[in-house]
């Protein structure tokens, strides 16, 4: 894997695929965030400050963060047909519903439990917080919030490739494609996250200017992360993928 493009060129890939088919994949990325919206306001039942009201709602957003999985991986499949020059149409992002949701739905609960597990610490220490708690409570909640952000980026990266790889290896089983995800990304997580950061400016821009524009930058970042997959995936394999869109 020491060949990968480089994040210009995976940009490159990106604008070009992308090119006329924005108002599709803007439609896309639209049609997700209504639906996660909806769905987390609807199963939310009180904003009550009842601390028993408080812990329902949190369990209720865990389970309704797993199960949208299926979204997740359908907008995984959405932008593996770009990257791959297939046909795009927004109803691929419902295609996690067929393309075993149990699997998406396995996979994302390890990103929504990390995140639950990494910043309970923090969430305990800002709800005992009080304007006079001792100096060694705020040091011990930025402590806490530093480790969140930490264990939080480290499983992101880790196993940021398994909804993709759910796609080109769907009769691997989620714990395979989780693995597998770790696999290639040894060595190639600072690359990721240098993708990542990298878009920072864009988006900082694109807040700057009454957030319009991240409707076409949201859609380059995905796709110029998919295209670093097709890249990661290429390198790695040395046979043909199975059942894949490569």
């Amino acid at each position: 894997m020491t060949n990968l493009k480089t994040s210009t060129e995976l940009k490159a890939i990106a604008k070009e695929r992308s090119l006329d088919k924005y108002g599709i994949l803007i439609l896309a990325n639209i049609i997700i965030f209504v639906l996660q919206m909806a769905i987390s306001s609807i199963v939310t039942i009180s904003s009550s400050g009842s601390l028993v009201i408080f812990a329902i709602n949190q369990i209720i957003f865990l389970i309704v963060s797993i199960l949208l999985g299926v979204l997740v991986s359908g907008k995984a499949y959405l932008y593996m047909n770009l990257i791959y020059s297939q046909t795009v149409s927004t109803g691929d992002i419902f295609f996690g519903l067929k393309q075993h949701p149990d699997k998406a739905v396995k996979i994302q609960s390890v990103f929504v439990l990390a995140d639950f597990l990494s910043s309970l610490p923090a969430s305990i220490i800002w709800f005992i917080l009080t304007p006079r708690s001792p100096f060694s409570v705020r040091v011990a909640l930025f402590i806490a919030l530093l480790f969140g952000l930490i264990v939080n980026i480290y499983v992101s990266l880790t196993y940021s490739q398994a909804f993709y790889l759910l796609h080109d290896y769907p009769d691997r089983s989620a714990k395979e494609l989780l693995a597998y995800s770790k696999t290639l990304m040894q060595g190639n997580r600072f690359k990721l996250f240098s993708l990542h950061i990298s878009f920072i400016p864009l988006i900082i821009f694109g807040c700057l200017t009454f957030f319009i524009p991240l409707l076409w930058i949201f859609v380059y970042r995905y796709a110029t992360l998919t295209a670093f997959y097709q890249d990661l995936i290429a390198a790695g394999n040395t046979g043909k993928v199975e059942n894949g869109l490569n």
